[in-house]
């Protein structure tokens, strides 16, 4: 039998607070006081670009953004307005909006990365005409297609990313399989060594929990670009916050040393506990996914085998994971209390942005965080949310 490796078991549980007590006796023993924060959904969804955030609807949006888990870019005519203490997951970038146009390398800054642009009324900053169209006739572009969400871009690595990820092998059983994930130029690769000694025979890597969950229930699943060795794995996708919950898992075959692309529509997730099937699961909730995990294993479901699977050395590249096949959302709202709506409304028709305009004077907590919110991630258009 071979040696169970504990100080490895005691990581994993630790790095997923699986074990709560036990967590907070791996960080006492390493000198840290505060658990790790889970990763919070609504990064996943890319940065939401927030214009004329300095006015006081700026400043509200920004605030139920951020409440609600986004990265936000603030564009503000004056970088003096910025607060003291800078929020966490907000860049502020200055932005001249009275001038003719904007130049292409302050668009890239602003666009680079955003899902979707909110534009909000700054009666000290109003944005001209010619911003409006620079910025627009650039969104287009920029921002992502509405029927693909890519909610990891492998091919961009940053520190979030890798600390999004960790192993969860079946040294949690007491086997000795070991694995890992490593980000490198243009994907990220999971790989190991997969054993069968000790009743073990699976290897995985596992996101920790989102907070707040993801809501994908605009898109038919996800769709995986990966490139492997010929081997079967299997996508698990999490809607429960607990450790050892059931998983929504689909098998995918690879083929050796060319890269595929997986589609995994959530009809097809069948229910899985432990390798066993549960047949009274309800479908999966696809508005409360709360982590994704990759995996090779010896059994396929039911104790049945995985026909192509082989113990060893293994490696499985990932480019990105999305979903895919989503309804068209607002990707530009448009906050505007005065009577310029009507033009305003002619202007975004001349673009391919899908895009909604919110006319109301005035605005509450309750209405900004519908803007906020539900018009970037939830089939209702604003003006159905506000009832108007």
């Amino acid at each position: 039998m071979a040696k169970w490796d504990v100080s490895r078991f005691l990581n994993t549980v630790s790095y997923f607070e699986a074990i709560p007590v036990l967590s907070d006796v791996q960080r006492w023993l390493k000198g840290t006081s505060t658990s790790q924060s889970t990763t919070d959904g609504g990064r996943a969804l890319g940065v939401i670009l927030v214009v004329g955030a300095s006015g006081a609807i700026g400043e509200l949006m920004v605030s139920q953004l951020l409440k609600s888990g986004y990265r936000v870019r603030a564009a503000i005519a004056d970088l003096s307005l910025t607060p003291f203490s800078v929020p966490a997951n907000v860049e502020f970038v200055q932005v001249e909006f009275s001038i003719d146009r904007l130049d292409d390398s302050l668009l890239s800054r602003l666009l680079q990365g955003v899902r979707a642009i909110i534009i909000c009324p700054d009666p000290q900053a109003a944005l001209s005409e010619g911003c409006l169209d620079s910025l627009t006739a650039a969104a287009t572009n920029y921002l992502p297609t509405h029927n693909r969400l890519e909610l990891f871009d492998f091919t961009q690595p940053t520190l979030d990313l890798q600390a999004t990820w960790g192993a969860v092998d079946d040294v949690v059983m007491g086997g000795v399989s070991e694995s890992g994930i490593r980000l490198r130029a243009g994907s990220a690769l999971f790989s190991g060594n997969v054993s069968t000694d000790n009743s073990g025979g699976f290897a995985s890597v596992r996101t920790r929990n989102f907070e707040p969950s993801l809501n994908l229930s605009n898109y038919r699943g996800i769709e995986l670009k990966v490139k492997g060795d010929g081997q079967r794995y299997k996508l698990f996708v999490r809607t429960e916050t607990k450790w050892d919950g059931v998983g929504y898992a689909y098998s995918f075959d690879t083929v050796a040393d060319e890269w595929i692309t997986v589609r995994v529509p959530f009809q097809d997730l069948v229910p899985i506990f432990r390798a066993k099937t549960v047949g009274d699961a309800p479908p999966i909730d696809d508005t409360q996914i709360r982590s994704f995990q990759l995996m090779l294993s010896k059994f396929e479901y039911d104790r049945a085998l995985n026909p192509n699977f082989t113990p060893g050395l293994f490696s499985l590249q990932i480019e990105s994971i999305s979903a895919y096949d989503g309804k068209i959302m607002p990707q530009l709202i448009a906050v505007d209390p005065t009577a310029t709506s009507a033009n305003l409304a002619i202007k975004l028709q001349t673009t391919s942005i899908p895009f909604s305009i919110v006319r109301s004077a005035s605005l509450d907590d309750r209405m900004v965080t519908a803007i906020a919110v539900k018009s970037i991630s939830q089939p209702e258009t604003v003006g159905q949310i506000l009832g108007r």
